[in-house]
C-alpha cells in the first residue's frame, strides 16, 4: 500500500467507526495534534468510539504526497464541521503523527466556488521543489512582511481563482481582501511547506485579536504564478478545551 492508500483506510475505519481498521496503519508512538483528540492510539480509538457515526464521515477530495508526509483535502462530518485539511506523518510504513484543521461548511461564493471544487490531482510532478520555493517566497513576502506591491511576480495579471467562502475572484479583490485581514491578524511564522506537483499546501502560525489563530492554505501553481487557492483560519482553542497537550501545528 502507499502511504496515500493508508490514510484512506484509516479514513474508511473512522467513517465506519471500526477501531481495528482506524488504527491498522498507526504506529505505537502515534502523536496526536488534533486538539479535540487524545493523544496516542487509544486517544484516536477512545474518539472513533465516542463520536456518532455521522460525525465522523470523510471523503478525500484532494491529496499530495511529499515524503514522509501526506495532506489530505477532505469533506464529511467531523466535531461539527464540514471541510477538512489533514496532515499525516509516516516512519517505518506506519502513520506516527497527526494534525487536522477544520471549518464549517458554506455556500458557493460569489464567484461560484465552493471550499473543494476544483483540480483534484496534481500535475507537473517534475515542478514540485520550484513551486514549493515559489509559494514559500509570496508566503514570507506578502503575509510575513506585508510587502503587497510585488503582485508581477507571484500573480499572472488578474487571474486568481478563490474557493474561500463570500469571496469573488481576481488579484484586485484578493489584495483588498488580505489588505482588511491584515488589519486585525498576524501571521508569524511558517510550520508546513509540502507540495506534489502544481499544488503547494502551507500552514502556518499567528493571531487574530490578540488570540492564537492557525492559517491553512493550498494553492495551485501555473507557469510559476499562483492561479488557485483553498483554505481557511483556525482559532486555537483554549488549553481546557483540549485534549491532548501537543501543539495544534
Amino acid at each position: 500500500m502507499t502511504q496515500l492508500d493508508m490514510v484512506k483506510a484509516t479514513f474508511a475505519g473512522i467513517s465506519a467507526g471500526d477501531v481495528a481498521r482506524a488504527t491498522r496503519h498507526i504506529g505505537a508512538h502515534f502523536v496526536q495534534h488534533n486538539p479535540y483528540a487524545a493523544d496516542g492510539v487509544e486517544g484516536l480509538a477512545r474518539f472513533v468510539r465516542a463520536a456518532p457515526r455521522e460525525e465522523l464521515q470523510l471523503e478525500v477530495v484532494r491529496a499530495i504526497e511529499d515524503g514522509a508526509y501526506v495532506v489530505t483535502h477532505s469533506t464529511g462530518k467531523r466535531s461539527g464541521k464540514h471541510v477538512f485539511f489533514d496532515i499525516f506523518r509516516f516512519e517505518d510504513e506506519e502513520i506516527v503523527e497527526h494534525w487536522a484543521f477544520a471549518a464549517a461548511d458554506a455556500p458557493p461564493n460569489r464567484s461560484g466556488h465552493t471550499q473543494t471544487d476544483g483540480p483534484t490531482e496534481p500535475t507537473h510532478l517534475e515542478q514540485t521543489e520550484a513551486n514549493k520555493a515559489l509559494v514559500r517566497t509570496y508566503y514570507e513576502t506578502f503575509h510575513l512582511r506585508g510587502d503587497h506591491g510585488q503582485n508581477g511576480r507571484f500573480f499572472a495579471g488578474d487571474t486568481m481563482i478563490r474557493h474561500e467562502p463570500g469571496v469573488r475572484d481576481g488579484i484586485e479583490e484578493f489584495l483588498r481582501d488580505v489588505a482588511v485581514l491584515m488589519q486585525e491578524r498576524t501571521i508569524d511564522t511558517i510550520r508546513f511547506v509540502l507540495g506534489e506537483g502544481d499544488l503547494v499546501f502551507i500552514a502556518a502560525e499567528g493571531m487574530h485579536q490578540s488570540k492564537p489563530c492557525v492559517y491553512i492554505d493550498l494553492y495551485r501553481v501555473e507557469q510559476e504564478r499562483l492561479v488557485e487557492h483553498w483554505g481557511f483560519p483556525e482559532m486555537v482553542p483554549p488549553p481546557d478545551e483540549r485534549r491532548n497537550s501537543n501543539s495544534m501545528l
